[in-house]
């Protein structure tokens, strides 16, 4: 199964804790405001819909390219377990046109493809039904499996033909309607005799559908709500680039940026453009680029075995009834007759031409270079192949290109390639006029689900030489003093490299990578050559960047001491498996609920309590309610105490800790205390019994967490057998590619001295802290360090998370400096304390050569006083 990238199982996990906070306050809109500052920092207004009151609505915003559909995929699971508490959920999965349906219904039935591995790794068994097998489905097909329903939303629609058959009797689904619940049936749509109409409507809606939307912004209208409103959907996910932010703004629950998808090597950036008011010449210029990009392919499949094929997309001109225009016609002419492209590796993909359908672009027997169009790769298309669009029509709209532009972004394989160029995708653009191209192309971008400030920081211009032209094949030369012995390098390494005997200088042709820089030193005896080497490998780089300013653009190593525990000869970073090992004994745990922990007020008659919304309206607590009625579907039966704590026992979230001989004794006792000494019934303990396994589930947690902090306790200790140390055999290492921060700094300070070229969001008191540092003299360099980034940012484990302290400085003298800003009012609390503990415990381990300093506010005074003491 594919393995999920950090900003997709990140967004995941918030969803899981939005699901999880919706039954903890009995209130979707307490529960997005609690999530929000968790994961934010700030707390965010849950935007309640009229249509929909009390339904869990939230929207997940990943940009073009970040993988949308799999993160969709994971999310059903995620909701059967942690909302619904069911292996059998009815998902009405709605895409935006025939085109993506088609392809969303192939590859979830598809076993081998990522998107059903995806379901199937969490339910139990999954079926995926168009939605004209729908309105056939039998009942054991939806009372036993997963039942996967994808559609449009125009399907659904009233005035759609398709959309009358799902609201008409059906005799087909007649067996759906035999012996309801009275109360469940009354909640459906009935004929005059009051007997439910045996439609699909009427199905989805006794199933409370968990609903998935693909591409939002394009069904967030009082139609669309009005419609999701007939099925009486259990909570509504969204998936989109560009969430509505104006009329019906989404409600975003996580929002990933641009910076996450490079940290995880999912999209190629920068974008280099190209201006050439002449479009043949543009063609010229594109066509060699896309020839050099082949070059490097096989440079780097010899090292590293993968195989790509660069593309060229170019965008052609529509006909035009009054003046000629540059027609895909006209284009694939002069390809073939001008530049002498074979007619084989040119495919037509228009409207009226899809030449492309049914081709596998990356089959390495495929010969495809070209692809010629005009808009219709805008949806349903996707080929990481894709690196250079070519526009032969000036780029002064976003309309013009923001469609296909997503199409050249993705990187293939998720994975960073050696060969930096690479990395990058290209932008022709048949103008004069650079600025007009670029803020068009940012527009583009915006479009695609950058913000606007990502989106300027995307683009850079396509390096030059004195004629105006563009150089992929420029040479950078230095005086080295001795001759190089050139049989040492790897083949493809020499066919770059040549040495002028005369000026004793040598030559290197492109760009220098790390690797090239080292085989080349190799071929060296002296420092000076090899100091040589070094320069050409730094200024060789101009292809990438103007400058290396940076710290990270420079590769300064950045390696900070973390807590370790030793491990035989090995270190290895302390963390929460370490403590976490011990299994939980819960047959050593009383099996009680108290009041608190589970209330008899549940039974008063006021379940379906009625609550003011958010906008002053009355609604139900509506996942109370969504459990009543699911529970409903069931056929209990005569159920005993044993039935009752199988079921409970199944859907236990997180139980990997817990021995099954340890769970079910512990729940039975947990349930006879509270039929024999708090007076509740077993038909009062079944018709409740979600709320009852979550509130179980939350005790068995905090006996959980009991237990890790007396065991992280003991690693605390200095007798403890494996003590934890500080050493620079275990270090964190900032990655200079890769600082996935979600929000973007934006004040006016400039900074000096940071890492990065980029640094990720401050408060106003942590940006005062952050000017401190970088105005001190001791301070060789710092970062802002990321909150929840384990892969990228320095922490240390607590007993409960992870501390992400705010800055990391490197000092002049080789020592490190921890900074972590509190302001005096939360100086003093357990959170707080804890952190300042772990961290003086941290610098004291370390021997002096690491810091850790908590100011009290703005007193950066004890900065100085650590540093310099």
């Amino acid at each position: 199964m594919m393995t999920l990238k950090d900003y997709q199982r990140r967004s995941l996990d918030t969803l899981s804790d939005y699901f999880v906070a919706c039954q903890q306050h009995e209130n979707v809109d307490t529960a997005f405001y609690s999530v929000t500052r968790q994961s934010l920092g700030f707390g965010i207004p849950y935007r309640e819909v009229t249509e929909l009151p009390g339904v869990p609505y939230v929207c997940l915003r990943i940009p073009t390219g970040g993988g949308k559909t799999i993160v969709a995929a994971h999310s059903v699971g995620t909701a059967a377990k942690d909302l619904l508490h069911t292996d059998a959920p009815v998902v009405l999965w709605l895409v935006p046109s025939s085109v993506i349906r088609e392809q969303t219904l192939k590859a979830l039935r598809n076993r081998k493809h990522p998107y059903r591995q995806a379901l199937e790794a969490a339910l139990p068994s999954v079926e995926v039904l168009s939605i004209q097998e729908a309105l056939v489905v039998s009942r054991p097909t939806v009372a036993g499996n997963a039942t996967i329903i994808v559609s449009t939303m125009q399907a659904f629609r009233v005035d759609d033909t398709e959309g009358r058959k799902v609201y008409e009797q059906s005799g087909a689904l007649m067996d759906h309607f035999t012996a309801l619940d009275p109360a469940l049936a009354s909640q459906l749509a009935c004929y005059d005799n009051c007997q439910p109409v045996q439609s699909f409507a009427n199905l989805l809606k006794m199933h409370h559908p968990v609903v998935i939307v693909d591409e939002a912004h394009n069904a967030r209208t009082s139609l669309s709500f009005e419609t999701l409103a007939r099925f009486s959907p259990s909570c509504i996910i969204e998936f989109t680039a560009t969430p509505a932010a104006e009329n019906n703004a989404s409600n975003v629950l996580c929002s990933v940026s641009a910076a996450e998808l490079k940290a995880d090597h999912m999209i190629k950036m920068p974008i280099r453009l190209e201006t050439r008011p002449n479009w043949k010449e543009l063609l010229a210029d594109a066509i060699a680029l896309r020839q050099h990009l082949e070059q490097e392919a096989a440079l780097e499949r010899q090292v590293t075995g993968e195989y790509i094929r660069p593309i060229m997309l170019v965008q052609a001109q529509p006909k035009s009834q009054t003046h000629e225009t540059l027609t895909v016609e006209v284009v694939e002419r002069c390809l073939i007759e001008d530049f002498d492209i074979p007619e084989e590796e040119i495919r037509r993909a228009t409207g009226a031409d899809r030449e492309i359908d049914g081709i596998d672009l990356a089959d390495p027997k495929c010969v495809v270079r070209y692809i010629i169009t005009v808009q219709a790769l805008r949806e349903g298309w996707d080929c990481p192949f894709a690196y250079v669009l070519s526009s032969v029509a000036e780029m002064r709209s976003s309309t013009a290109v923001e469609q296909i532009l997503g199409r050249v972004m993705r990187l293939p394989g998720a994975r960073r390639k050696m060969r930096d160029d690479l990395n990058m995708a290209y932008a022709f653009s048949a103008s004069a006029d650079f600025v007009d191209a670029a803020r068009a192309l940012q527009d583009a971008l915006v479009q695609n689900g950058f913000n606007r400030q990502e989106a300027k920081e995307l683009i850079a211009s396509m390096p030059t030489n004195e004629q105006g032209r563009f150089d992929l094949f420029f040479e950078t030369r230095e005086v080295v003093g001795e001759a190089p012995k050139l049989e040492l390098l790897p083949e493809i390494v020499r066919k770059k490299v040549s040495f002028d005997p005369e000026a004793k200088a040598l030559i290197f042709t492109g760009e220098m990578d790390d690797r090239e820089m080292k085989a080349l030193q190799e071929c060296f005896d002296s420092s000076e050559a090899k100091a040589g080497v070094e320069t050409i490998c730094r200024n060789s780089r101009r292809y990438l960047k103007k400058q290396a300013a940076t710290p990270a653009e420079r590769f300064e190593p950045f390696a900070v001491p973390v807590l370790a525990i030793r491990q035989g000869e090995l270190f290895e970073p302390f963390e929460e498996t370490h403590f976490h090992e011990v299994p939980l004994r819960l047959s050593k745990c009383l099996p009680e609920l108290s009041e608190n922990e589970y209330s008899a007020k549940r039974f008063d008659g006021k379940l379906a309590e009625i609550d003011i919304s958010s906008r002053g309206q009355l609604s139900v607590r509506f996942v109370d309610t969504l459990h009543q009625q699911l529970s409903l579907l069931l056929d209990e039966g005569r159920q005993s105490v044993a039935q009752l704590v199988n079921w409970i026992d199944k859907n236990l979230p997180n139980r990997q800790d817990i021995f099954p001989s340890e769970s079910g004794p512990y729940l039975t006792g947990v349930i006879h205390y509270l039929i024999d000494q708090r007076g509740f019934t077993l038909a009062q303990l079944i018709g409740d019994k979600y709320t009852l396994r979550q509130k179980i589930a939350e005790k068995i947690d905090a006996l959980r967490k009991r237990q890790w902090l007396q065991s992280y306790q003991t690693f605390l200790l200095p007798e403890c057998a494996t003590p934890l140390v500080v050493t620079p055999e275990a270090c964190f290492v900032f990655k200079p590619h890769e600082y996935p921060y979600n929000t973007r700094y934006q004040g006016a300070h400039l900074f000096s001295k940071h890492y990065y070229h980029e640094i990720g969001a401050m408060n106003g008191e942590e940006e005062r802290c952050a000017v401190f540092l970088d105005r001190m003299a001791e301070v060789e360099f710092w970062a802002r360090n990321i909150e929840r980034r384990p892969l990228h940012s320095f922490w240390l484990q607590t007993a409960t998370d992870k501390f992400y302290p705010d800055f990391v400085c490197k000092l002049k003298d080789g020592r490190y400096l921890v900074v972590e800003y509190k302001s005096e009012k939360a100086w003093s609390d357990d959170d707080s304390t804890e952190k300042r503990d772990l961290g003086e415990l941290w610098a004291k381990r370390s021997g002096g050569a690491c810091l850790f300093v908590m100011p009290k506010g703005l007193d950066f005074a004890a900065i100085e006083k650590a540093v310099n003491a």
